[in-house]
């Protein structure tokens, strides 16, 4: 009742005050008593009523002006308003948040009313493929589209991590090694896993992956900036504020026109271009804390460790007084008497301030466009001396005459990455609580104490980064040129040409300090160790493209002819140097010695293709797809360059039959359904070649010999992938609430994999075409407005995915690589054996498991009596022997389920956004129970508390854990380490405020808005590890201010 009592009397005030008004004041009653204007007697001018299209009522507070304009006005209660005009007219913008932005070309003294239509409710939404552009309602692919505004909201810093809360089946995947380093690209997948890639003996990795590894990954999607395909890493360096929008394409139907290389899916990143008008500058800063997050630790302190050591036994001798390391017991209990408690997780960590900056001007009118961007972001890690500099310029031009348009931008970027040297979190973790870290004097101690009367060994790390010039450099320049030109021949024909190029030099140092203590005194003049390496690369990308549309009696036609080319060339080099004099004469002039050979690579790759594209519509209901691609690449075998790919959708729009027209429930009711074939090339180059190695340490008379280095095959050909995709679209009630549904069933074929063959042809394997992996899968998304009115919207979002992960056929290789697996446990005796090899699971491959399977031997617990596991062997007998000979699938680490979900709350120019990510169902081998409490180093190393708690240490004791005096056998993988693997990220939350056009007007700005996020808050899992075990997690926080002048 308030708000209607507050409604009325607003009433009352305003015609109070409309009857006080001189007779310049005339009502208009058209259909509607309550439209009232005050009309200037002279001058330009605009007035009209806005209203909300659904409910028809008025809207008060949008906000109205003249394009280029920074000040307006705002409609009164009633929804009318009166806008000044300079001239006699323009381009009008309404505007009001939650809404769509309206244009509206307008002549002086003309009513125009609006009609104004909430965001959520998407009119014309527009798919952006790289080839062409397509109305999303007329599509039959299956795609996601994320604008900039929802990307910025989710991580300012991170744009991979941003993109998943927008899509359930992209995952990053969880890199329990490498944290929040700056300088560790993520990996990440599509829709699971299709690839097997190479089978070398290796064991499940958490190791760091670096900016070069990830270019031969089988499993990463490709990605399409402005047209052109770049790599991750450009991806993962690109300024956030210069994207206008990312298109997520998944399905056969939407990724076809890719072919070769689209069957991990492709992300299409369309940058923001100049807009006709008034000369802009946008300004958008960050400021960001980011702090280490350690709460997965849970290690002893200095009294527990010794306790633990007690207990394991180490003290334990028949002549205490003569054993040097129960003296040593003595010396630890001292400094834990005396007060030593080394928390050394923290000594090598920092709360890290870091910055970043983008600015962007434009200006021009329709023929002619310009724009200049500069950006830079500085990136300091929570790790000391680690850090990642970004600087990037561009210029952009957009000429138009006629149906002419020419666009060119340059772009030039660059990067400077220092990593910690020879040094990782793991070294600060390890360490002994109860050992010194600094001596009498207050400084840090250069060896730590051994306490068994030898002169200490171990070398602090602490002083070897902060006195010794060791360092860890890496960086690269890049230069890239864009061209495109667009002729409309007709209204209906247009023909596009697009043409790049892309410079790019990268260097990379490594330096150790010949001072460093962990050289022995033996080394003599060859202390100091330095790497050198380089690499130029460049990349050639060109398309021509023409395109056809017409619309006629109710069809509508759009046809796509293109052809294009791209050359990849890079070489690379890379040289050791050691002996070098002092710690600040790095330059290679002063090594010693060359250490080795210097090695170097050359690399042409080369792919051309040609498509045919087709969308058909009738009458917007019945919906047609079809695309033909031929592709030729270098990297395949000399028979089998060539092939062919294809893929073709149907749908229908229930919703646009003239009989849904007058329902209030379904707004959109959309089936489809699509079917193609893709293929993907992400593989190590040259692998259906013959190559050859120079024999640099032999010399003949015709100069270097040459031996095979390895046998190619020249049927090798693409691995491909069939795709069958449907789904439905449902809106209810003007899209306050939207789902959307989809499944899929992939079946990737003729997998790379290595083929076996006798080692009497001096090789044992060459690359072949074996092998059939199959995904199926269901992906859920639902948007639903719950409330919205005049001041406040509040929204929900959430989203889900399955991938289920099968392999179907395997090839003799992958058969081998088995049997080496159990080969390399040939060895273990579970009296003596303590290698931490064989306490680590390795991937094998069965027909009917998956590629996320988790191998070992099932356990039965640990017996109550001796403390010893009891084995279960798949005859189903009971033992105590582990062997590798009885391993079998223990779990899956692919879930159940994943997704996100989160929520919109905005009140006038305030809002809130928060997201969620989750996941459940699937396993995970817990690396911190087998290595920091099962086989802790209990000697050597700190140690996880639940080996003090979860040991088993005299009989009775119910635990899970082996006896803790138990220390000289590694248990083997086993079932007792395989956890549910449920986990909750409270990934972000954002809270920003709009300023008022009247506030703008004071500070004489065109848009303020100021943005406070904090990202990765919260972690929870079912699963008690240690995450970060070589770079720690962290937690940001970040304030945006984003200023248009």
């Amino acid at each position: 009742m308030q708000k209607l009592n507050s409604g009325a009397l607003n009433r009352i005030l305003l015609f109070v005050y409309i009857l006080s008004l001189s007779t310049n004041a005339i009502a208009q009653n058209k259909n509607n008593s309550k439209e009232t204007y005050l009309l200037p007697p002279h001058g330009n001018y605009v007035y009209g009523r806005v209203i909300e299209k659904l409910s028809k009522e008025p809207m008060v507070g949008v906000t109205i002006r003249l394009d280029g304009h920074s000040t307006g006005v705002i409609t009164d209660i009633n929804g009318c308003y009166v806008l000044t005009l300079p001239e006699k007219g323009g381009l009008v913008i309404y505007s009001y948040i939650g809404f769509e932005t309206r244009k509206i070309k307008v002549t002086s003294r003309q009513k125009v009313d609006v009609q104004m239509v909430e965001a959520t409710e998407s009119i014309q939404e527009v798919i952006v493929t790289g080839y062409n552009s397509i109305q999303k309602e007329s599509f039959t692919g299956n795609t996601t589209k994320i604008e900039k505004e929802d990307l910025l909201k989710v991580n300012p810093n991170n744009l991979i991590s941003a993109i998943q809360t927008f899509d359930p089946s992209f995952r990053i995947q969880e890199n329990l090694a490498a944290g929040s380093d700056p300088n560790s690209l993520p990996q990440f997948v599509l829709r699971g896993q299709t690839g097997i890639g190479e089978t070398t003996l290796g064991q499940t990795s958490t190791s760091s992956i670096s900016r070069e590894v990830l270019s031969g990954n089988s499993n990463l999607p490709i990605f399409i900036l402005d047209g052109f395909e770049v790599d991750v890493e450009k991806i993962y360096d690109l300024d956030m504020n210069s994207i206008h929008s990312i298109n997520i394409l998944k399905d056969a139907a939407a990724t076809a026109m890719y072919g070769s290389r689209a069957a991990n899916g492709v992300i299409v990143i369309e940058r923001r271009a100049p807009e006709a008008g008034k000369f802009r500058v946008q300004y958008s800063g960050v400021l960001s804390a980011e702090l280490p997050d350690l709460s997965s630790y849970n290690l002893v302190n200095a009294r527990e460790k010794l306790e633990t050591e007690r207990l394991a036994g180490l003290y334990d001798s028949n002549t205490p007084e003569i054993d040097p390391y129960t003296n040593g017991y003595y010396q630890r209990l001292n400094n834990v008497l005396t007060g030593v408690d080394t928390y050394w997780l923290s000594q090598g960590l920092r709360t890290a301030l870091n910055h970043k900056h983008s600015v962007f001007i434009d200006g021009g009118e329709n023929d002619v466009r310009w724009g200049v961007e500069l950006g830079f972001r500085g990136t300091e890690g929570v790790m000391k001396h680690s850090s990642c500099k970004n600087a990037n310029a561009a210029f952009y031009v957009d000429y138009r005459i006629g149906g002419l348009q020419i666009k060119n931008k340059v772009t030039y970027t660059y990067n400077k990455s220092t990593d910690v040297p020879f040094n990782s979190f793991s070294d600060y973790s390890h360490l002994l609580p109860y050992m010194r870290l600094y001596d009498e004097n207050g400084d840090y101690v250069r060896r730590l104490e051994k306490f068994d009367g030898a002169s200490g060994t171990q070398v602090n790390p602490l002083y070897e980064i902060n006195f010794y010039n060791s360092f860890d450099h890496s960086g690269y320049d890049e230069v890239t040129d864009d061209l495109s030109l667009n002729w409309r021949i007709t209204d209906g024909l247009r023909l596009r040409g697009q043409f790049s190029v892309l410079m790019r030099n990268s260097t990379g140092d490594l330096y150790k300090d010949p001072a460093s203590a962990s050289y022995s005194a033996s080394t003599g003049n060859i202390n100091g160790e330095k790497t050198e390496s380089t690499q130029k690369r460049t990349v050639i990308d060109g398309s021509l493209s023409l395109m056809y549309n017409n619309t006629f009696k109710g069809h509508n036609l759009n046809i796509c002819l293109s052809s294009n080319m791209r050359q990849t060339q890079s070489t690379a080099s890379e040289t050791r140097y050691r002996g070098f004099p002092g710690g600040d004469l790095v330059s290679s002039n002063y090594a010693a010695e060359v250490y080795g050979k210097p090695s170097s690579s050359d690399n042409t790759t080369r792919l051309v293709g040609a498509l045919l594209t087709s969308n058909y519509t009738y009458n917007n209901i019945y919906l047609a797809d079809l695309t033909g691609r031929i592709d030729g690449s270098s990297e395949f075998g000399s028979d089998k360059r060539w092939s062919m790919f294809w893929s073709t959708g149907a749908g229908i729009n229930i919703h646009n039959y003239d009989f849904m027209k007058s329902n209030e429930l379904f707004s959109m009711l959309k089936f489809r359904v699509s079917y193609g074939l893709t293929g993907k090339t992400n593989f190590s180059l040259y692998s259906a070649k013959d190559m050859y190695q120079l024999q640099t340490d032999s010399w003949y008379p015709t100069g270097y010999g040459v031996f095979l280095y390895q046998m190619g095959n020249p049927n090798l050909k693409w691995e491909r992938k069939y795709t069958l995709d449907y789904g439905v679209e449902i809106g209810l009630w003007h899209d306050k609430i939207y789902l959307k549904a989809s499944a899929y069933d992939e079946r990737t074929i003729d997998l790379i994999t290595d083929y076996t063959i006798p080692s009497s042809t001096g090789f044992t394997s060459y690359k072949e075409n074996m092998g059939k992996v199959k995904n199926t899968g269901v992906e859920l998304e639902l948007r639903a407005r719950l409330y919205s009115d005049r001041n406040w919207l509040f929204q929900l979002y959430g989203s889900f995915a399955r991938n289920k992960n099968t392999i179907i056929e395997i090839s003799q290789a992958m058969r081998d690589y088995n049997k080496r697996v159990e080969e390399l446990f040939s060895g273990y005796n579970p009296e003596s054996s303590s290698d931490s090899k064989y306490a680590k699971t390795y991937l094998k491959y069965y027909e009917g498991a998956s590629l996320t399977s988790i191998y070992g031997m099932k356990s039965l617990g640990i017996s109550p009596t001796n403390g010893k596991e009891i084995y279960l062997r798949r005859n189903g007998d009971v033992t105590d022997v582990w062997s590798a000979d009885e391993w079998t699938i223990i779990g899956d680490t692919a879930p159940k389920g994943q997704g996100s979900f989160g929520y919109t709350l905005s009140y006038k120019q305030l809002s809130m956004f928060a997201s969620f990510l989750y996941t459940f169902g699937g396993d995970a081998y817990n690396n911190t129970l087998v290595s920091y409490v099962e086989n802790a180093d209990i000697k050597n190393d700190n140690v996880d508390k639940r080996v003090l708690l979860d040991r088993w240490q005299k009989p009775g004791d119910i635990t899970t854990m082996k006896d803790i005096r138990d220390r000289n056998v590694t248990t083997g993988a086993s079932s007792r380490f395989v956890q549910k693997n449920n986990t909750l990220q409270w990934s972000s939350l954002t809270m920003s405020y709009n300023f008022r056009p009247e506030q703008l007007k004071k500070l004489h700005l065109s848009g303020l808005r100021l943005s406070f996020t904090m990202n990765d808050l919260f972690y929870w899992s079912t699963i008690r590890q240690e995450r970060g075990l070589d770079y720690p997690y962290s937690r940001s926080f970040n304030l945006t201010t984003n200023i248009i002048f």
